[in-house]
């Protein structure tokens, strides 16, 4: 039924597996690897939190594909007060990470281009690079106290077909992010 980009292995790894095992015996388990808010103890369910639905205005639908105006700019004057200037117009909102990514590799990539990804990182990156028709390609990021990228492993994974290298920061699941002589060496080599 559907095309021969869904043919993914779902079947649970080894860690998914002991997870779960773990947590039928009753362990804590602490997944930093969790991105639903509402599953990981925060109290955000307050007055402050709900008051804004209240106001009327939310109740008129104005769709624009760069997300709302006003979400935009206030995530513009976020970066002015943080030195960075980020203009309204140049912000695209999505509903999550996932399909970010999505638009990233479309955007970036043709049929069959090869993209470097840092490993570990974010899981459904495959599912996502498969859909998008886009080849994988993984570079190491290592650790020895903190993560780093590991540039041998990005040189030797390079070939003519590599359209780019994915940077994730901060990376998930590591919480890695990449350091100031990494970004130089990445955009100046």
């Amino acid at each position: 039924m559907f095309s021969n980009r869904t043919n993914w292995n779902l079947s649970p790894n080894r860690l998914t597996k002991l997870i779960e095992e773990r947590r039928q015996q009753g362990h804590v388990i602490l997944d930093l690897t969790e991105s639903n808010p509402t599953k990981v103890g925060f109290d955000f369910y307050n007055e402050s939190m709900l008051n804004p639905l209240k106001n009327k205005s939310n109740l008129i639908y104005e769709p624009d594909p760069k997300g709302l105006l006003d979400t935009r700019v206030a995530v513009s004057e976020y970066y002015s007060q943080h030195n960075t200037d980020v203009r309204p117009e140049n912000i695209i909102l999505t509903s999550g990470s996932s399909e970010a990514y999505s638009f990233i590799l479309r955007l970036i990539a043709d049929v069959d281009d090869e993209v470097l990804v840092p490993v570990p990182s974010y899981p459904l990156l495959n599912i996502i690079s498969q859909i998008n028709d886009v080849v994988l390609k993984n570079y190491q990021i290592v650790y020895d106290g903190e993560w780093h990228i590991d540039f041998e492993s990005i040189e030797s994974a390079i070939t003519k077909n590599t359209r780019a290298i994915l940077v994730i920061h901060p990376n998930n699941p590591t919480g890695s992010y990449v350091k100031v002589f990494e970004y130089n060496k990445l955009v100046l080599s």
